[in-house]
């Protein structure tokens, strides 16, 4: 599977239907803090059902590739994480999948990589619905558990960046493997991107709490 930005009509159909879901998914937290084991278990369940039948899809088609279908996205290792922290409690991640979360879904929806089926197909719906899991674990771990990124924020995330890029730089560099950094890309330029952007998204916590880092919370919530 070759990994290109595609724009076109899909591509703007895709735009306008993440338009749609960020306005509405604030909204679509409110008042589930009693069912919040629940709506984690069924939120964890999600996740691991779209990868499996999303792999499934493929083999099915007999395109699958280990060099280029295997689930090691940017995107795919933020769900791990996020069924690490909801599943098995591991909480000390949200420093780091609060951004990643967020900037792998959103990147590689703006970015919306081609592939291979005619527009739309079982495909297409598996990799928007992946990306929009995400953006709602988020919310929901903000808006419902109240998490908070803490002073450690930038340095774990720099040191994630670091074991993933390099993990995915190697497995392309020495197989004939080629998986994208991200925002669907190859280009090591889009490294320092995603770095930035994902720092640069913990910097509210530097400027607004000097003194308190963890205290510092994040809201999607509109001002009334």
């Amino acid at each position: 599977m070759v990994h290109t930005f595609l724009f076109s009509k899909a591509h703007l159909i895709v735009l306008l239907i993440l338009a749609l879901f960020l306005y509405f998914c604030p909204r679509l937290t409110k008042n589930l803090l009693p069912y919040s084991y629940m709506i984690e278990k069924i939120l964890c369940l999600l996740i691991f059902l779209e990868i499996f039948f999303e792999q499934a899809s493929i083999m099915y088609l007999g395109d699958y590739n280990t060099l280029t279908s295997l689930p090691i996205s940017i995107s795919r290792f933020s769900a791990y994480m996020c069924i690490a922290i909801l599943f098995f409690k591991q909480y000390q991640l949200f420093n780091v999948f609060f951004s990643w979360g967020l900037v792998s879904a959103i990147g590689e929806l703006i970015f919306f990589e081609e592939l291979p089926y005619v527009f739309p197909s079982t495909e297409h719906i598996f990799y928007i619905a992946s990306k929009f899991f995400l953006i709602y674990a988020v919310v929901y771990m903000c808006e419902v558990r109240k998490f908070k990124v803490n002073k450690y924020a930038i340095k774990d995330n720099l040191l994630m960046c670091t074991l993933y890029f390099s993990f995915i730089f190697l497995l392309d560099s020495l197989t004939t493997a080629n998986y994208t950094y991200s925002f669907s890309s190859n280009n090591i330029a889009s490294i320092f991107i995603f770095v930035g952007i994902t720092t640069i998204m913990y910097i509210p916590s530097l400027i607004f709490n000097k003194d308190d880092y963890d205290k510092f919370n994040f809201s999607f919530k509109k001002k009334r």
